[in-house]
């Protein structure tokens, strides 16, 4: 029985970069694995906590992907044909956020990583989240996209920025101490998104 529920949806984009989002499944498990044992790599991805030593073993990156990939398109990300991250378009999973919605609104976050270091700072996450962005408004019809960024990661928050989101609110992380002091929301909506597609 497979843990990572799949699809058949790959992703091609890029701009001097050859970027494909395939769709992840077990196959991928060994990279998810090295991935979620990276301290480092698991600062920037997971908000809240500062134990810089955190890392993952098998059975939670089984429950964590397994569970996500339920209401999920998860992808392995390529670049020029080597996999260097994943990331997810996911039904909104947060009761306080959907709260914040009508029942009928198809309401979604993205998640990211990249976990080969050697492919930070270069626009890439920016670019496949651009990809992911059309994907979910061309592609799903999508009506908000609602995510997340921590305020001690710049680099995420000017990303969902450059991409047309509205930070709309900003909660603190509890309990202290933490690596940041607030959790920001982005969003973006759909009639948003088409107003400057056009």
């Amino acid at each position: 029985m497979s843990i990572i529920t799949t699809h058949d949806i790959t992703l091609y984009g890029g701009n001097d970069i050859d970027i494909v989002l395939r769709p992840l499944c077990d196959e991928h498990l060994p990279l998810l694995y090295k991935w979620c044992t990276d301290t480092e790599v698991l600062y920037w991805t997971e908000g809240g906590t500062n134990d810089t030593n955190l890392s993952y073993g098998v059975d939670t990156v089984h429950d964590i992907y397994g569970g996500v990939s339920q209401n999920a398109f998860c992808f392995l990300v390529e670049a020029d044909g080597i996999p260097i991250g994943e990331c997810w378009l996911q039904k909104m999973n947060l009761p306080n956020v959907k709260a914040m919605y009508p029942e009928t609104i198809d309401v979604r976050r993205i998640d990211m990583s990249i976990g080969e270091k050697d492919y930070w700072n270069k626009g890439i996450g920016a670019q496949f989240i651009g990809m992911m962005v059309d994907f979910a408004f061309y592609g799903e019809n999508v009506d908000v996209l609602h995510c997340f960024s921590g305020d001690y990661n710049v680099r995420s928050c000017r990303m969902w920025e450059k991409h047309g989101f509205t930070r709309i609110l900003k909660e603190p992380l509890e309990p202290q101490p933490q690596k940041g002091q607030w959790q920001y929301h982005y969003r973006l909506t759909r009639q948003e998104f088409l107003s400057v597609a056009k």
